[in-house]
């Protein structure tokens, strides 16, 4: 089975334009060859006609006056037209020149009078000739008879047909690039609403639409229902499961906080191990089920909602509300970001993936936090970094699979840095921990490039 049809279209083309040309050359000569023999036939008949009206009367007798037909080839030693008389009588033969000393061996056969019979027999250098005969008699009832034969050679006519055929090549070739003219254009005709929803779909994977509808053409426009409708289907069935998760982690609260309850009171009557064992088991759901929501809320690369989104707005919109709590008063939020710079997240998505990084920045800065970000050919980098404590090189790789806390001081599940790993690697990008230049952690987010801005601003 071909997977192309492409292929299949130029496949069948190319086929077309060698066989149809090929198989009507081969008619052309079939009918060309049965033409020309049917003509050579008519005019060996009418020089048989032409042969007989060489017998005259004189002197009461029938005498043969051989005449010379209008011909020239028949004077021409070997030139593949002959004429032959013999005189059943007295069995004298007159030969054309053309025979020069060859004679033509007539078949042993009995020929009615007046009859034309047609033969195949061995002429001159054994060439194959068609042979017309005709029995001529003396009178009505007359005994003495002549027999008249006049002969072509086939590779005359096989030359008649080959010349047709030579000059008539380039119109079977013509026909054949004819052909190959006609498959393209039929193929780009039935590749054209092909090649319109493949742009239709990339348009749907950029974001720059939301669904195929109105977009293909009506040769397509029930693919593109069905396709529209299941991406309403993934929609539904993505926003019911964070709907359910959100419902899961809702209905945990409580019982987890009554356990804290209880906790507080095994403890004040001197169970304190048994309290301990129940508080790190409900800290240990409480994460799970932070966790668990958190990715339940990812919304990933779902086809048609996905559309590029400046980064400056989301990036300033952010460090603003951060700026204005309490505890980050006396930050300085150095933010060169370039306003060409875009990225193809879901909104809420990228909200997310920013706020849970600059927030843990937040935590742990001491004066400045510092973010940018670098378009390559390749990719798009933004940059978030600060000037605190930032994590030693062998606890990096637990702060992204464990969301580990390391001040339990401070507000929070330690969970920033894992679902922002999670976030960018559902869209194909990666999240890297590193010393930063202020001396604290630097996150470098990158991400696949989709036609950012030329402008890059690169790290003081």
């Amino acid at each position: 089975m071909v997977n192309s049809l492409r292929f299949g279209l130029w496949a069948v083309g190319i086929a077309s334009a060698i066989i149809l040309p090929l198989i009507s050359a081969l008619g052309f000569r079939t009918a060309f060859e049965h033409h020309v023999q049917q003509s050579s036939i008519a005019e060996l008949e009418a020089d048989l006609r032409f042969m007989t009206r060489g017998l005259k009367l004189e002197n009461g007798e029938v005498v043969l006056v051989p005449k010379t037909l209008p011909d020239p080839r028949f004077e021409e030693p070997l030139s593949g037209l002959y004429w032959q008389i013999v005189d059943d009588k007295t069995q004298k033969i007159v030969r054309s020149g053309s025979l020069v000393t060859f004679t033509m061996a007539l078949p042993d056969d009995i020929l009615p009078l007046n009859t034309i019979h047609h033969h195949e027999i061995k002429g001159p250098d054994d060439a194959d000739l068609l042979l017309l005969e005709r029995r001529i008699p003396e009178g009505a009832k007359g005994k003495h008879s002549w027999r008249f034969a006049v002969a072509i050679d086939r590779g005359v006519l096989r030359g008649q047909v080959d010349a047709i055929m030579l000059d008539t090549t380039p119109v079977f070739i013509l026909l054949g690039f004819g052909l190959l003219i006609l498959t393209f254009v039929q193929g780009s005709m039935l590749m054209g609403p092909l090649n319109q929803a493949s742009r239709a779909l990339a348009l749907v994977r950029a974001g720059r639409q939301q669904r195929l509808t109105d977009m293909v053409p009506n040769e397509l426009e029930r693919f593109a229902r069905d396709f529209d409708e299941l991406l309403d289907a993934g929609e539904r069935q993505a926003r019911e499961a964070r709907e359910r998760a959100a419902d899961l982690a809702h209905s945990l609260r409580t019982p987890l906080a009554v356990l804290l309850a209880r906790a507080d009171e095994i403890e004040a009557v001197g169970q304190v191990s048994a309290a301990t064992t129940i508080r790190d088991i409900v800290t240990g759901l409480e994460h799970r089920a932070t966790r668990d929501l958190a990715r339940a809320n990812i919304h990933g690369p779902i086809l048609g909602r996905i559309v590029e989104v400046s980064l400056a707005p989301i990036i300033h919109q952010i460090t603003n509300a951060l700026a204005r709590t309490s505890t980050t008063e006396n930050l300085t939020w150095d933010v060169q970001v370039d306003p060409d710079h875009k990225v193809r997240l879901d909104q809420s998505d990228l909200t997310e993936l920013i706020g849970s990084l600059l927030d843990n920045a937040r935590k742990w800065a001491k004066s400045r936090i510092k973010i940018a970000t670098i378009s390559d050919q390749i990719s798009l980098r933004i940059l978030i970094e600060d000037d605190g404590p930032g994590i030693e090189p062998h606890q990096r790789r637990m702060a992204l699979s464990r969301g580990q806390k390391f001040d339990a001081n401070l507000n929070g599940t330690g969970l920033g840095l894992t679902i922002a790993q999670e976030i960018v690697q559902a869209y194909g990008g990666s999240l890297d921990l590193s010393d930063g230049l202020l001396g604290g952690l630097r996150v470098t987010l990158e991400l696949p490039h989709t036609n950012f801005g030329a402008g890059q601003t690169q790290l003081a």
